[in-house]
C-alpha cells in the first residue's frame, strides 16, 4: 500500500519504507533488472528505517555470488595496479615487482574477504551467517587463486605514458585517454543519459579494446551488454572525444575469452535506439506505484525480496496445480498461520495453499538449529524452507535450515 509522501506500507511487520526517486542515469544492469521486474528494482533501492541504515533493503547473499565478487575485486586490484605501473606483461619483471608489493595473490584475497565479511556484518540478513561464509571463502582461496591468475594471463596490456597526478581514478575518469590500458574506466553518454564501467580499456593507433571480467556462468547478454559499452564510449565526449570506434570486444570468463564482434556506425545506431526505446519503457514502469511485479517460476525463487512482494504470494496460492516454487518434497517457500507449540524446536501450522494440491490438515515447522519464537494465530512467510510429505502419515514437515528465513504479517 503506497501512502503520503512516497512512503508504502508492507504486509511484513516491522519492513515499511519510502519509494527512491527515479534514477537520473541508467545503466545495462540497472536497465536489464528493470525489465525483468519493475518491483524488485524498486524495493531493493527504496529506504526501510525499521530496519537499518543503509540503502535499499538488505541483500540476501549467497556463496557463489560472494566468490565472484572477491574474484572480480581481486582481479580490479592486480590490473589496476599494473597498468599503474606500466607492464605491458602480466608476467614480466615489473609485473612480479607488483604482484609481491601487494603481497601476493592470496594477500590481495585474504584482505578481500575480509572486507566482504566486513560487509556481512553489517548486513541484519547476514550476520548470523557472516563467519560461516568467511570460512567458506577463506578455504576457496586456492581455487580463487587459480582463477585469478588464469584471467590474468589471457590479459593484454599496454604500457602508457606515465604521468604526474597519483590518482589513477581520477585521471582516467576526467580527460581523453591516449594510448595505452586503462582500468576501471567510467563511460558517460550524456547525450542518452546511461554510463557504464569497462573493466579494461586498451587503445593503441588502429586498436581499441573493451574487456569486461565475468565470473560466473557465460549468459548471452554478457554479448549485449560490452555492445552497449561501445556505444557509450563512441558517445563520451569527455574520454573519447574524437568519437572513436571499439574495434575488438572481449567477455573474460574464468575458464576463457570470448569475443563479441564489434558494431560498425549502422551498428551502433541500432544499438542506440534499442537502448533509449526501452529506457523510455524503463522509465514508465519505475513512475508507477507500486511497481508492476512480473511473477515468475524461473526468476522469483531467485528474489531476495520475495516475502515484500504480495503478487508472488498471489501467484503462489493461485497457481493449479500448485507451482514448483513451493513442492511437496524439497525447497520452497511456504505461508503458514501458526497453531500452537509441538516441542521445544517445533510447532504446528496451517498452510494457506502452497503445500500440495491437496493441503494437510496440519504442516510440523521444525527448527533444529534456530529459535525462532513463534506465536500461536501468528501468520508467518518461510522462505527456503525444506519441504517434506511422508506418504505413510500423511504429515507434512517443513524444516527450517541456515539459509531460511521467516517474516511474520500484519494481522
Amino acid at each position: 500500500m503506497t501512502l503520503a509522501d512516497g512512503r508504502f506500507q508492507s504486509r511484513i511487520i516491522g519492513s515499511d519504507g519510502y519509494w527512491p526517486e527515479p534514477p537520473d542515469v541508467f545503466s545495462y544492469s540497472m536497465l536489464r533488472e528493470i525489465e525483468q521486474c519493475p518491483n524488485q528494482w524498486m524495493l531493493r533501492r527504496a529506504l526501510f528505517p525499521d530496519i537499518w541504515n543503509g540503502h535499499g533493503y538488505p541483500d540476501l547473499p549467497s556463496l557463489p555470488a560472494l566468490l565472484g565478487q572477491v574474484l572480480h575485486s581481486t582481479l580490479e586490484t592486480v590490473i589496476a595496479a599494473l597498468v599503474e605501473r606500466g607492464c605491458d606483461d602480466s608476467s614480466s619483471p615489473e609485473a612480479v615487482d607488483v604482484l609481491r608489493t601487494l603481497g601476493g595473490f592470496s594477500a590481495i584475497i585474504a584482505s578481500t574477504i575480509t572486507v566482504v565479511g566486513s560487509a556481512l556484518e553489517s548486513n541484519p540478513r547476514a550476520a548470523r551467517r557472516a563467519a560461516g561464509f568467511v570460512q567458506s571463502l577463506g578455504a576457496r582461496t586456492p581455487e580463487l587463486r587459480r582463477r585469478a591468475q588464469a584471467m590474468l594471463a589471457r590479459t593484454r596490456l599496454v604500457s602508457r605514458r606515465a604521468e604526474p597526478s597519483s590518482d589513477a581514478a581520477t585521471k582516467v575518469n576526467s580527460r581523453p585517454l591516449g594510448n595505452g590500458s586503462h582500468a576501471e574506466v567510467l563511460l558517460r553518454a550524456n547525450e542518452i543519459g546511461w554510463v557504464g564501467r569497462a573493466d579494461l580499456l586498451t587503445l593503441e593507433d588502429d586498436v581499441c579494446q573493451i574487456v569486461d571480467y565475468k565470473t560466473g556462468a557465460k549468459h548471452e547478454t554478457h554479448r549485449e551488454q560490452v555492445r552497449v559499452y561501445a556505444l557509450l564510449w563512441s558517445l563520451d565526449e569527455t574520454r573519447n572525444p574524437n568519437g572513436r570506434l571499439a574495434t575488438e570486444l572481449v567477455v573474460a570468463y574464468p575458464d576463457r575469452d570470448v569475443h563479441v564482434e564489434a558494431p560498425d556506425e549502422a551498428g551502433l545506431e541500432e544499438i542506440r535506439a534499442n537502448v533509449e526505446t526501452r529506457t523510455v519503457a524503463a522509465r514508465g514502469e519505475l513512475a508507477q506505484r507500486p511497481p508492476r511485479a512480473t511473477p515468475h517460476l524461473e526468476t522469483c525463487p531467485l528474489c531476495p525480496l520475495r516475502h515484500l512482494c504480495e503478487s508472488y504470494w498471489s501467484f503462489l496460492a493461485e497457481a493449479t496445480p500448485p507451482t514448483p516454487i513451493a513442492p511437496v518434497d524439497g525447497f520452497g517457500d511456504f505461508e503458514l498461520i501458526v497453531s500452537e507449540r509441538n516441542g521445544p524446536r517445533s510447532w504446528l501450522c496451517r498452510s494457506t495453499g502452497q503445500i500440495s494440491e491437496h493441503d494437510a490438515e496440519q504442516i510440523l515447522v521444525f527448527a533444529p538449529d534456530q529459535q525462532l519464537g513463534l506465536e500461536p494465530g501468528a501468520k508467518v512467510r518461510l522462505l527456503n524452507g525444506r519441504c517434506h510429505r511422508d506418504p505413510e502419515e500423511q504429515t507434512v514437515t517443513v524444516t527450517v535450515g541456515e539459509a531460511s528465513e521467516i517474516y511474520t504479517l500484519r494481522s
